[in-house]
């Protein structure tokens, strides 16, 4: 372990993101993703405990990186249990920090998640995170990892609540006094947290940004597809738009492409977001 982190250790603005044996093995058994900043991979920094980056391996010079967090299914502290679909957002010129480590075990906690924002916040613009926009933050997650990111909605330096498989479990009321941009996407009928993501978008007061979408492919998503399938397609454009300010992907959610690829659509306010071109 202690070899495979000092050979992914994280150079100046990731120019130097170098490969080991296992980014190789997982190029191939998993992608590096298809965004305009692929490949990407992961590393971790001995600064930032219990947490996994996903980036770009190389950035082009004057390029920033704005951050999305993000919580497993399950709550897993194994960072690593939807990594084709984290390493297909980084590809898009992100910088993801999973709570949990590679192959960990063990739960996380939205306190962790929101010690990534501190760390984030602390580092970005400087040193090796010289590249990185901590103004723009997105917490997100997947099921339990969900709920996580629901408890990020409070931090002022949380921009938009990315909800993928998941709903509330408790404090149903919560949702009925979300404001900033809410996006959900779920895994159709089948999904077992199907149920509360649409209990909780429904509740979602009149004037809010919000977008749902049901993929029928149950509780497990894509995350684990080659390059996160469909659900890492989605996300794609989910972080070129509402991170990087690429207005052209918001057409994906507001037009016929997100139907095109299966997703039954559902959404109010959108036009109420307006994020400047990083």
């Amino acid at each position: 372990m202690k070899g495979f982190l000092s050979a992914l250790a994280l150079a100046t603005c990731y120019g130097k993101f170098s490969a080991s044996p296992l980014l190789i093995e997982e190029r191939q058994s998993t992608g590096t993703g298809t965004g305009s900043y692929a490949p990407a991979g992961y590393t971790q920094d001995p600064t930032l405990t219990g947490h996994t980056i996903f980036a770009p391996k190389k950035v082009p010079a004057g390029t920033k990186l704005p951050v999305l967090l993000w919580g497993e299914g399950g709550c897993s502290a194994d960072s690593l249990q939807s990594a084709p679909f984290l390493i297909q957002l980084a590809s898009h010129g992100v910088l993801v920090i999973a709570s949990g480590t590679p192959k960990g075990s063990g739960s996380t906690t939205a306190a962790l998640m929101t010690a990534g924002t501190d760390w984030i916040k602390s580092r970005a613009g400087t040193g090796n995170y010289a590249n990185v926009d901590a103004s723009r933050i997105i917490a997100a997650g997947w099921s339990c990892g969900g709920i996580e990111a629901y408890a990020q909605y409070w931090d002022s330096r949380v921009d938009s609540i990315g909800i993928w498989s998941s709903g509330l479990l408790t404090n149903y009321t919560m949702a009925s006094l979300l404001k900033k941009p809410m996006f959900y996407f779920l895994g159709g009928s089948s999904d077992i947290a199907y149920a509360n993501g649409e209990r909780d978008y429904k509740a979602i007061p009149a004037g809010t940004p919000k977008w749902k979408g049901n993929l029928p492919v149950g509780h497990g998503g894509t995350y684990t597809q080659t390059n996160g399938g469909k659900f890492g397609i989605a996300g794609g454009y989910w972080v070129d738009w509402l991170l990087r300010g690429n207005a052209s992907a918001s057409s994906y959610f507001t037009g016929s492409r997100a139907k095109n690829d299966g997703w039954s659509v559902e959404f109010s306010n959108l036009d109420k977001i307006a994020v400047t071109p990083i």
